[in-house]
């Protein structure tokens, strides 16, 4: 485990996708309430199932366990494209949300692009998400390019 004085990150492997998965679904429902039912259920469906999860760090995809003193506060998930990282997912639960973690670990995400090389770190935000948006532009993320009528990316490049 990584950490510094009350978080620590610990490295999924694949047989531990469920615990994942127990997590995301009550996480994803929690932040997209204000979303259409179907559309997240979909999602969470295709993405963050105990298998589909299992696939994607066998595929290289980079899941980790936040605990704050201990206790599991979320989760992150990242992987490496062209771009640079792709951080693919940064959920707190909310009792562990305003502490300072999410800044935390977009350190650790910087820390770990930079050790590859890479000089760019993006990700994409759901627009109906704005306390998200307002974080990530806090923390040096523009937004670079809309996908769709829903998500955006926003990029940091690391000097």
């Amino acid at each position: 485990m990584t950490s510094t004085t009350r978080i620590t990150v610990e490295p999924i492997p694949p047989e531990r996708a469920g615990e994942v998965s127990a997590i995301a679904f009550p996480l994803f429902r929690e932040v997209y309430k204000d979303t259409e039912s179907e559309v997240v259920e979909a999602f969470l469906q295709k993405t963050q199932t105990p298998e589909s999860i299992a696939e994607q760090i066998r595929s290289g995809t980079v899941y980790l366990f936040i605990h704050y003193d201990g206790e599991t506060a979320g989760y992150l998930a990242y992987e490496f494209d062209d771009e640079g990282l792709r951080l693919s997912k940064l959920y707190l639960l909310p009792a562990f949300r305003g502490k300072g973690i999410g800044r935390y670990l977009l350190g650790y995400a910087e820390e770990i692009a930079r050790e590859k090389g890479s000089e760019m770190i993006h990700l994409e935000v759901n627009e109906v998400n704005p306390h998200a948006i307002e974080f990530y532009r806090r923390q040096g993320f523009v937004p670079a390019e809309r996908i769709d009528y829903r998500r955006m990316v926003m990029r940091k490049r690391l000097s």
